[in-house]
């Protein structure tokens, strides 16, 4: 039996094979191969000439005849990493990705520069577990003020990846995830549990008609794909992720627009506020000229992620 070193190499050149990109082979032998042995990456460095048992070799196999289908790894493997913490994921979930990892630091920074100073809402919650809005209740139904953390609205949760890296680390945050698929929102509160981070779960579209709530930030990854463009993705995707978290319709704006239009609504009035969306590139213009007619009052523009994309929609209230 080849030893580890061996093995690798055999397994990057099988999924060069199969389609995988040469860069992105090696890292996928390496884990497979964690997972199949259960070493740790500095296990397996140090064990490079050593042999593995029969049984891992018949879960490496296992594991290369579904990525033979282009099954994305994360799948296979069953998690995804996010911002540092491990996410449970399977085909009726959206597998995070790295620059959707800008969304979590954007809400921290907006956290940063508007602490909490003197707000103050009414200690009992409003319908369906949301935040009420300021004059909801009236006196004789309000509790006592109290000192009020940020309230932060995740709209298409999916595996729950954006709201659970912000509970984590804003510790005092009340943060709602909403989903439109009972399924995702059940992976996102079983990684919730696992992360031991308190979310509020609402099953619910991403315009939030119904919610009569306002946020100090909204934040979204929602579909953005044009339907067109999806026949053109990697098979990974294509065939393999759920198409209702990729698909935007025809133009890409099927979901976003009705979510930028509901800003106004959604956002905090009376306090800083703000809006943190991911955008597909080519409908970045549009996105922008939408919000700066629909939000009034707002600092509104595009940042672009690491690869210099334009990927997030962000809209400001002082």
């Amino acid at each position: 039996m080849p030893a580890i070193a061996e093995i690798v190499r055999q397994i990057t050149s099988t999924l060069v094979d199969f389609g995988i990109s040469s860069d992105e082979a090696p890292i996928e032998a390496r884990m497979m191969l964690q997972r199949a042995t259960g070493f740790s990456q500095e296990q397996l460095l140090a064990s490079h000439a050593d042999e593995i048992s029969q049984s891992a070799t018949d879960t490496l196999n296992r594991m290369l005849k579904r990525r033979e289908t282009r099954e994305p790894l994360a799948y296979i493997l069953g998690e995804k990493e996010f911002y540092g913490l491990k996410f449970q994921v399977d085909r009726r979930v959206l597998i995070p990705r790295p620059e959707t990892e800008m969304l979590v630091d954007l809400c921290i920074d907006f956290c940063r520069e508007y602490p909490n100073r003197g707000r103050t809402v009414a200690a009992r919650r409003g319908p369906a577990g949301f935040p009420p809005r300021a004059g909801e209740m009236s006196e004789g139904q309000r509790g006592p003020e109290v000192a009020a953390p940020p309230t932060i609205c995740d709209i298409g949760t999916g595996s729950g990846v954006i709201a659970i890296s912000i509970a984590k680390l804003l510790a005092d945050a009340k943060v709602t995830a909403i989903d439109i698929s009972e399924d995702a929102l059940g992976f996102a509160k079983h990684n919730a549990d696992k992360h031991g981070v308190e979310i509020d779960f609402v099953n619910q579209d991403a315009t939030l008609q119904q919610s009569h709530a306002e946020f100090d930030i909204v934040v979204s990854n929602p579909p953005y794909i044009r339907s067109e463009a999806l026949s053109y993705l990697e098979p990974e995707i294509r065939d393999w992720e759920p198409r209702q978290a990729l698909d935007g319709g025809a133009d890409g704006m099927k979901v976003l627009e009705p979510l930028i239009r509901s800003l106004p609504d959604l956002m905090r009035r009376n306090a800083p506020s703000a809006a943190f969306i991911e955008i597909d590139p080519p409908v970045a213009d549009h996105c922008l000229d939408l919000a700066k007619e629909i939000v009034t009052s707002a600092n509104i523009d595009v940042r672009s992620d690491f690869a210099g994309l334009e990927r997030v929609l962000v809209v400001v209230r002082d």
